[in-house]
């Protein structure tokens, strides 16, 4: 017997109606990665995470029911999910359902996802996602007010234990092609990592949770390519894992990089380089991977 395609509810002590038109601002909540129009009927959308090698995941959406205050039905009219082995067109024809009921002083919002199913090769996966985008970012954002964060954020994951996984994080040169010298293994450890030319960047460890979190802030810095030469400056770089049947899913965030900041633009390839590509390869084959696709400044 076939499993029911995911769905997750969540309730707001808001009106249908503000919630029906925040709801439809999808890069405050889902993902700053959408190109396109998401509020009325007919809109069109493309979803696009990547890589220094491409695209990673890649879908277009088409809005083909709109109920106002009441109900928001996505079409996804293509899809290319590279990290799938099997069928990597696994969303087209799939649908996103957005209902809206009246619960008294307050709203229940369900999503379904019609078409993933738990046969699916990337059912796991896709419904860890949508637990983090329903449940937890739409809700705060609903609820709080708060939106969904535009800090960068890389996500990778590979079969090997969090506590291995950390010690090589933690072995810098061994996947983040930089000068560098300190140490970055334990909690108040200091280093310093220079990119060329007179640049430095002074790191301390100001977390570390064992096989969970390690967190560096990045105390003073000299930037020499961009007008603020101290943009990185009490800027923080989180690595966040979590261990399931044996697969470690890593999360960076470096809090503060943000698109409005001068250095985004070549930070955001670069950083996507160092994680998806040299820091997938450490962790899977012992070697970094410094052949990146940029001139280094």
């Amino acid at each position: 017997m076939k499993g029911q395609s995911y769905s997750a509810t969540i309730e707001v002590a808001l009106s249908q109606k503000d919630v029906f038109t925040r709801m439809n601002d999808f890069t405050k909540w889902w993902t700053r990665h959408i190109e396109g129009q998401t509020a009325k009927l007919n809109d069109e959308f493309i979803l696009r995470y990547g890589d220094a090698q491409g695209d990673i995941h890649y879908s277009k959406h088409k809005l083909i029911e709109v109920i106002p205050d009441k109900k928001v039905v996505s079409l996804v009219t293509e899809s290319k999910i590279n990290w799938i082995e099997k069928d990597k067109n696994e969303w087209t024809n799939t649908k996103m359902v957005f209902e809206l009921t009246p619960k008294g002083d307050t709203t229940e919002l369900k999503f379904t996802h019609e078409g993933l199913l738990p046969e699916k090769e990337c059912y796991t996966e896709c419904a860890k996602g949508w637990d983090t985008i329903i449940k937890q970012n739409l809700y705060a954002y609903l609820s709080e007010g708060k939106a969904l964060s535009h800090d960068f954020k890389a996500r990778i994951a590979a079969k090997i234990s969090p506590d291995e996984a950390i010690k090589k994080i933690s072995d810098i040169p061994a996947w983040w092609d930089v000068s560098f010298s300190g140490s970055a293994e334990n909690q108040n450890d200091t280093f310093i990592v220079k990119m060329g030319g007179d640049s430095f960047f002074d790191f301390t460890v100001t977390e570390l949770i064992p096989g969970k979190r390690v967190v560096w802030l990045v105390t003073d810095c000299h930037m020499p390519w961009y007008s603020d030469k101290k943009e990185w400056a009490n800027t923080k770089l989180i690595f966040d894992l979590a261990e399931n049947n044996g697969i470690t899913h890593l999360t960076f965030t470096h809090e503060g990089l943000t698109p409005e900041v001068e250095c985004f633009k070549d930070c955001e390839p670069g950083w996507t380089h160092w994680i998806k590509t040299s820091l997938f390869s450490y962790f899977t084959t012992g070697k970094g991977n410094f052949n990146r696709p940029y001139a280094k400044k």
